[in-house]
């Protein structure tokens, strides 16, 4: 009686196992490291996808490339005076990135101040986003230039860089022709 008792626990014991390792048997594999608690954290599934998707030619020709990352070079320069010559001079520098997007306005300013002040002591860079926003300074310069982004600088005394934008209150106020803040 001993005997049958024992197999009648093994095979209750054994049974569940089984049909829960055949409920896992349908499009998954399961391996398990034969815990009788069922798997263990290094279980290991295999799916099979259903079905695939081929890339086509005219799917891969409308994902444009990004565009490269704006730097500073010479060939934003619209206008630069150098002035306080004697005390190492300072660049004054107004600039044309190409660009509406604050961030890279601003990267592009604090680039060409690091140019500058390998010629000067002092330099600073007012940065515009379009040609249009350009043109559309004070000419005259009787007061501060308006539709500039970024005015960033190191001064003759020295010191971090400092940068001021310029707001998108005062572009509107002015209704600068490009799209900074629109």
């Amino acid at each position: 009686m001993r005997r049958s008792s024992s197999r009648l626990l093994l095979a209750a014991f054994i049974f569940p196992m089984l049909v829960s390792g055949l409920s896992a048997c349908g499009d998954q594999a399961e391996h398990s490291s034969g815990s009788p608690l069922g798997p263990t954290p290094s279980t290991v599934e295999v799916v099979k996808p259903s079905a695939s998707i081929p890339a086509t030619p005219s799917a891969l020709a409308t994902a444009a490339p990004a565009p490269p990352e704006l730097h500073f070079s010479k060939s934003m320069v619209r206008g630069n005076e150098v002035n306080k010559q004697n005390k190492g001079g300072q660049a004054n520098v107004e600039l044309v990135a190409g660009s509406n997007d604050l961030k890279t306005l601003e990267r592009v300013g604090r680039e060409c101040v690091e140019v500058y002040l390998q010629e000067q002591q002092a330099a600073f860079c007012k940065v515009f986003g379009t040609e249009v926003d350009y043109k559309a300074r004070d000419l005259r310069r009787a007061g501060d230039s308006n539709c500039w982004a970024w005015y960033v600088g190191v001064p003759l005394a020295g010191g971090g860089t400092m940068v001021t934008e310029g707001s998108d209150i005062g572009y509107v106020a002015e209704r600068c022709p490009g799209k900074l803040y629109r």
